[in-house]
């Protein structure tokens, strides 16, 4: 096996580097947001999930309007670690929890006004039955039946009755059960329709021909008016109860109001949690970066100067050089100079010729006397001009 390194082609570099990009992971904030979540997704945290999620089924609630949230929230605060993760789905939470709230409280002012407007039509139907001139029944005594509390019993009675006055009309026969049967439905307290059938049934058995005529033709229609009558509040009654069936607790506005202040704490607190981790982290981030650039600035000094001493010498070896060149040529001119003027100058004579130095000494002296002569001359020509 051959230890020398091979080099890699340009095709091999480029496809390492395309796979190193994809082996880093996401790189825009909304894949790093996604990211930082997966270690949430097991654990306890899963668990925490799944009972989550089978608590709002039951409830009848969705819980991709959880996610949903949940990921607006992400997107919006963007957590770069498990923590801040962690701090942004306790802030989904409790805003789920207060929305729910306030939506259940909604949902039960509206349910509240469906019933209230099933009872407001009730009372005008029952207004509408009720014989004139009938006082209302007393409180503490039993109501008749047609006027007790609604009841899927209540109303099959009701029927009952009505399907033997129905029948004894058809057999024209009136039998002893009949007052009892009136009794029951009606008592003292007969509605409109109520007290017209107890009529019609006995005019229809008198000597008067006329009126038994009359009776027979108007009491099967007063018996389908009080069937239609029933029925009609039996559907109110029905639309009642299913509306209480769906409508959930009932909510008190004081409880929901604490409720809602609480979940709002909540929610600043982790507001205020994840700000503060986040602007200590930028900080931590900022002294780091400002470190790091000291550091490089300080490195890059260093080399400098080390760069600046590694260059001195060689110029400071070059000047010696050229100092000494200049020198050289220094003591060369001296040299030089000394040399012309020694050959410039005529040779000494020995001392001892005296000759030789009287007639030079007369030279020079008559030679500065001619000088002061001439200039003596000079001055007397100008003083005469």
């Amino acid at each position: 096996m051959s230890l020398v390194e091979r080099e890699s082609t340009p095709a091999q570099v480029a496809a390492n580097q395309a796979n190193g990009k994809k082996s880093k992971g996401p790189t825009t904030p909304e894949g790093k947001a996604r990211v930082s979540l997966n270690a949430l997704k097991t654990g306890a945290y899963a668990k925490t999930d799944r009972a989550r999620r089978e608590l709002m089924l039951r409830r009848g609630e969705n819980p991709d309007d959880f996610e949903q949230l949940h990921q607006e929230f992400t997107e919006e605060w963007r957590p770069e670690h498990v923590t801040e993760a962690m701090l942004v789905k306790t802030i989904a939470e409790k805003s789920f929890d207060k929305a729910q709230l306030r939506a259940a409280w909604m949902e039960s002012q509206l349910n509240s006004s469906r019933i209230a407007e099933v009872q407001a039509e009730r009372r005008q139907l029952r207004a509408r039955r009720w014989l004139p001139g009938v006082p209302n029944v007393p409180k503490g005594q039993q109501p008749p039946l047609w006027l007790a509390k609604d009841s899927p019993s209540k109303f099959h009675t009701i029927f009952e009755i009505l399907d033997d006055l129905q029948k004894w009309y058809d057999n024209r026969v009136i039998p002893d059960t009949f007052g009892r049967d009136m009794h029951t439905l009606y008592g003292e307290y007969h509605s409109r329709a109520g007290e017209r059938i107890r009529t019609l049934f006995i005019e229809m058995y008198e000597d008067d021909e006329g009126a038994a005529a009359k009776a027979e033709v108007e009491l099967p229609k007063w018996i389908a008016q009080e069937r239609r009558d029933v029925e009609r509040e039996r559907e109110f009654y029905r639309q009642e109860q299913e509306i209480r069936a769906n409508a959930g607790p009932n909510l008190i506005e004081e409880e929901v109001a604490k409720k809602e202040a609480a979940l709002e704490r909540q929610i600043g607190e982790q507001t205020r949690l994840l700000l503060q981790l986040k602007k200590t982290r930028s900080e931590i981030g900022n002294r780091e970066k400002g470190t790091g650039d000291r550091e490089q600035e300080k490195t890059g000094n260093r080399e400098q100067g080390k760069g600046d001493r590694e260059g001195s010498p060689g110029a400071s070896q070059s000047e010696p050089q050229e100092t000494g060149s200049v020198a050289a040529s220094s003591s060369q001119s001296a040299v030089a100079t000394e040399s012309d003027t020694a050959d410039a100058v005529p040779p000494a004579k020995p001392i001892g010729s005296p000759s030789v130095g009287d007639s030079i000494a007369r030279e020079a002296e008559g030679a500065a006397k001619g000088t002061a002569t001439e200039h003596k001359t000079a001055a007397d020509g100008e003083a005469a001009a």
